[in-house]
């Protein structure tokens, strides 16, 4: 990696784009849930919503839909009836898979000795293992209902969300116009719905999305991304990835893509990649959304969302090159060298040390 470049706050995704694509990117991949919106997960929030579609019925949840604004729970306890009912139905779906990931998942990312437990038990990050249960029972869910109800639930939540919004079309026609050669992917680990009706109104060239047959997260997401781009790796053809990288789940585009971007990031891209990466550059950068947008433009002085508070920002703007980076990194890189090249299959514990070495990157490159 030639260069490591921590932005600060962005004026827009638009003057992002014009420090990080070039005339030779060719493919743009955008990932969809707390990407495209800030702290927003579309493909839960539809789950959420279909519990409470079925449970108080199409035509009591048409009546207090409004009543929903961040796609949880949704009471209505002048109907205790059938609140009880709705309850019910989502506890005997989600009572388990939410357990499973708020302990595997949460708890693990909070405490450090159950994460090592975690790295010993799935032998890979123990908060994207857990994911795939609760990923499996949305899928499962959704085959509930109609695609036609589906959609209809996945535009609501979209049209909800508009104020958090990052990135919109207009963002997405002015990279065209400047760049014509590059095409738009969003991939996403969401459902079809969520990811249609996003490509849809964002006007995207590609969508790649989460089935029961392939759940598109992590690797999964570069296979899919092969298909489409066979030169994947090749010098010539640029892919420039952008994500909030959640948990860490797109670390793995560092491996595969030219230059990766996060965004609004609680777990920024580290800063070691493997030396066959075709990486060149690592970006990160504060973008705000609508909503923060327009307050700070009428002089508002608290616009910054209070969600941000979980987030990593970096308010200055800080630029490394290779020769920076090795300084800063040197024993960190020797040690990461270390337990990689170790003889035979990587255990729980070497993982484990792995991925904390990882993280340590990005904190020694702003100290």
């Amino acid at each position: 990696m030639d260069r490591l470049v921590h932005h600060g706050e962005v004026a827009s995704f638009r003057e992002l784009c014009a420090r990080v694509l070039t005339p030779k990117t060719r493919y743009l991949v955008l990932d969809l849930d707390r990407t495209i919106h800030l702290g927003r997960d579309l493909g839960q929030d539809l789950g959420w919503e279909l519990c409470a579609y079925q449970g108080y019925g199409r035509a009591h949840f048409e009546r207090i839909a409004g009543r929903q604004p961040s796609g949880r729970f949704l009471f209505d306890w002048g109907h205790p009836r059938k609140t009880v009912r709705y309850l019910a139905r989502s506890l005997r779906v989600w009572a388990y898979p939410g357990a499973y990931y708020g302990f595997w998942g949460k708890a693990a990312a909070r405490l450090d000795w159950l994460r090592r437990r975690g790295f010993q038990r799935f032998v890979t990050d123990p908060v994207r293992a857990a994911q795939r249960l609760p990923q499996l029972t949305l899928l499962r869910h959704l085959e509930t209902t109609s695609e036609d109800v589906l959609r209809e639930l996945a535009l609501r939540i979209w049209h909800r969300h508009e104020r958090d919004q990052v990135i919109d079309r207009d963002d997405l026609a002015w990279v065209r116009a400047r760049w014509p050669q590059v095409e738009v992917v969003l991939s996403s680990a969401s459902p079809k719905p969520t990811v249609e009706v996003a490509g849809e109104a964002l006007g995207v060239d590609h969508i790649h999305y989460s089935t029961l047959d392939h759940i598109n997260s992590g690797e999964a997401k570069i296979e899919l991304l092969r298909e489409l781009c066979p030169r994947l790796g090749d010098p010539e053809v640029e892919v420039v990835g952008v994500s909030d990288t959640s948990r860490g789940e797109d670390h793995c585009w560092a491996r595969h893509f030219t230059r990766v971007v996060d965004i609004n990031s609680p777990t920024p891209f580290p800063a070691i990649v493997s030396t066959a990466s075709p990486l060149l550059e690592v970006h990160s950068a504060t973008l705000l959304t609508k909503h923060e947008r327009e307050q700070r433009a009428v002089g508002h002085p608290q616009y910054v969302d209070a969600r941000r508070k979980k987030l990593t920002l970096a308010q200055t703007k800080l630029e490394l090159t290779r020769e920076d980076l090795e300084h800063r990194l040197g024993w960190l890189l020797r040690r990461v060298n270390e337990l990689a090249s170790a003889p035979g299959q990587i255990s729980g514990d070497i993982a484990y040390r792995l991925a904390v070495l990882q993280e340590a990157s990005t904190n020694f490159v702003r100290a």
